[in-house]
């Protein structure tokens, strides 16, 4: 479990400490504070040097799907990642891991010319970057438990390019993100079966049942074609779970996220959505019972009061950490509220989201 975490020159951040971090943490912040952007910087951390992280879904904040891609937006992909666009400093994450101890991920722009592979882009453009950064790769330097360091690059031309040095360390911890609104039903499916042939997939209809108590069974179907989770609410039929609403949904993806990260991190955007906020405590229940089954830990970002409320009523003042986030323009800083803090300001009531 990570202990305490620093971000530097990363996005939005120019220097973010936090520390006190628990099993359970909820983060909280205005627009544009910087909450997604902690957990991405998670994410990157988890993926212990790998520089294809740099690629992926939950960090990439390109253009939108089904824009050509050309030279000008190429360096929307990376250069963003660095403080006030500035890619001559580094990014650094550094986070400490109560059983791995000290972590850390160096992000630089530098001249490099290795092998490639090949980037699946046709039609329009399939000009894709001819220069990025200036004739620059995105480095990942790595250091993981017991020193041990990786070195990787990754650069965006008509390829990817793409070369591990000093061999491969294998992530010290999972990790997930769980985004509002956005999943993959053959995922679930997959996470789901996994679940089933351990012989736990009672913890899912469990979580389930908080939003649909006539919910009996739930299975994972291929019949329609598409992989996906079906369940049993007493009709002559099976109906898939996305026709069950978005929360049933949502709370199945939490949960699964969690049990397919055991003694990892699980990151949930906008923890809140498509739940009403009638449920929102027994939903911290559920992903409190999960998180300690599979050893597992929480960071998840709010705008809803409603939703702070929930977990103090549910987990009480010691059962999470709250932390609040705040930028002026030059500087960030996280806010960790104290238990009798929190309940103060629940009281009273103040603003602390």
């Amino acid at each position: 479990m990570l202990t305490n975490l620093n971000i530097n020159n990363y996005r939005i951040f120019n220097e973010l400490e936090m520390n006190r971090l628990d099993r359970i943490n909820l983060i909280v912040g205005k627009n544009n504070s910087g909450k997604t952007t902690l957990l991405e910087a998670l994410f990157l951390l988890a993926g212990a040097g790998n520089a294809t992280m740099a690629l992926n879904a939950y960090v990439i904040r390109g253009p939108e799907q089904g824009v050509p891609i050309n030279q000008k937006l190429g360096e929307t992909f990376w250069k963003p990642m660095f403080s006030a666009l500035n890619t001559s400093k580094p990014v650094t994450i550094t986070g400490y891991d109560a059983t791995h101890g000290p972590l850390t991920l160096g992000i630089t722009a530098e001249r490099q010319e290795q092998g490639t592979i090949e980037f699946p882009v046709d039609g329009p453009g399939s000009d894709l970057v001819t220069d990025l950064l200036g004739q620059r790769s995105l480095v990942f330097h790595y250091s993981g438990p017991g020193n041990k360091q990786v070195e990787s690059h990754i650069r965006i031309k008509k390829q990817v390019e793409f070369e591990p040095k000093r061999g491969a360390l294998d992530p010290p911890f999972l990790g997930a993100i769980v985004e509002p609104r956005a999943g993959n039903t053959h995922e679930d499916a997959t996470r789901l079966g996994t679940l089933r042939k351990r012989k736990q997939g009672d913890v899912l209809l469990k979580a389930l049942k908080v939003i649909e108590p006539k919910l009996q069974n739930i299975e994972d179907n291929s019949s329609s074609g598409t992989p996906m989770i079906w369940g049993d609410v007493g009709l002559p039929e099976l109906i898939p779970l996305p026709a069950m609403g978005e929360g049933m949904t949502r709370i199945a993806r939490i949960v699964l996220a969690i049990a397919a990260s055991p003694d990892g991190i699980v990151m949930l955007d906008e923890i809140e959505t498509g739940l009403h906020h009638s449920v929102l405590p027994k939903v911290w229940e559920v992903i409190d019972t999960a998180a300690k089954q599979f050893k597992t830990q929480i960071f998840a970002t709010t705008h809803s009061f409603e939703c702070v409320e929930a977990a103090h009523q549910s987990l009480g003042t010691n059962g999470f950490r709250l932390h609040r986030l705040e930028a002026n323009g030059k500087e960030n800083r996280c806010v960790t509220y104290e238990p009798e803090a929190i309940t103060a300001a629940l009281q009273h009531p103040l603003e602390i989201r």
